[in-house]
């Protein structure tokens, strides 16, 4: 059996109006063509659905069951024609995005609290990852897209600057530095350094220019021990303005880093293997323009 919904369509219209001319022309079809969409209705079924006279028209037992089925399957394609195009359209649908630490603690969740407000069907969830991993998350396909500091590229993965955030020394109100307007990277040689990743020690001496070697430095996986570390005044930390929203349960400030004054790009990855949904594409679009408001210290604090 190979029943249409066109004919599942005409078959309700003529049942609901006990007419074939007023359903001829609710689907604009003439008398003859509506006849033969419901012969052919009765022809896959096996069986009549309507006793016609030239007064009137009225289901037969076998057509009232068939009408009960037919207006439930014709309710559920109207809902799933719904969602298909919501899908289409970009306004529903799951996204599952990965980031750092450091961002997924600070400027992600609102950020998707603002994506949700304007497109509240489609879901936003944060996938917990090491940074060290975000890459590995998207070529395996557990997350669609991921946010973090600018690194070098797997083949498989593409990347997209989303904004970029200037860089700061986090310290210790008791630390020298802390009265300071600004500090310059030669200044920072002899300190001790709280990096929040291992490797990063190389980024960073790009960062200052080659001025600093970052040989004295401790290397910890989370931010909040960093800064507990540098609340104790044991080192200083390199951080991005949007640190300064997990400050306030410490005795620490951001001091900006001058001569070279550096912005941190912050990017969006994505694997090149597999394809976005209409839902992930659509937050690849909006999520730069609503981190980047949220990444300003003045409106951090």
């Amino acid at each position: 059996m190979a029943l249409s919904i066109r004919q599942l369509q005409v078959f309700v219209t003529v049942a609901r109006l006990g007419s074939f001319a007023e359903a001829a022309q609710v689907h604009n079809l003439s008398g003859p063509a509506l006849s033969l969409i419901v012969k052919g209705l009765e022809e896959e079924t096996g069986f009549r659905v309507f006793d016609r006279t030239t007064r009137s028209v009225r289901l037969t037992q076998a057509g009232q069951m068939l009408l009960e089925q037919s207006e439930r399957l014709l309710s559920e394609h109207q809902s799933l024609q719904r969602s298909l195009a919501s899908i289409r359209q970009r306004k529903s649908g799951i996204v599952r995005i990965a980031a750092s630490q450091l961002l997924s603690g600070t400027i992600l969740p609102p950020a998707c609290t603002r994506f949700r407000e304007r497109w509240p069907e489609i879901e936003v969830v944060q996938v917990d990852s090491q940074f060290d991993r975000l890459q590995e998350l998207l070529l395996r396909g557990d997350a669609d897209l991921g946010v973090g500091p600018e690194r070098n590229c797997d083949p498989g993965i593409a990347a997209v600057a989303l904004f970029s955030s200037p860089l700061n020394v986090a310290c210790s109100i008791r630390h020298p530095f802390a009265g300071r307007s600004s500090v310059r990277w030669r200044e920072l040689k002899g300190e001790q350094f709280i990096l929040l990743a291992n490797g990063a020690a190389p980024q960073m001496a790009r960062d200052s220019d080659y001025q600093v070697t970052f040989e004295h430095r401790m290397e910890v996986g989370n931010i909040t021990t960093a800064l507990a570390l540098a609340n104790e005044n044991l080192g200083i930390v390199i951080c991005s303005d949007y640190t300064a929203r997990l400050l306030k349960p410490y005795d620490l400030v951001l001091v900006p880093l001058r001569e070279p004054a550096t912005l941190r790009k912050i990017m969006l990855y994505r694997s090149r293997r597999f394809s976005l949904s209409p839902a992930a594409e659509r937050f690849a679009e909006d999520l730069g323009p609503l981190m980047a408001p949220l990444a300003r210290r003045a409106d951090a604090r």
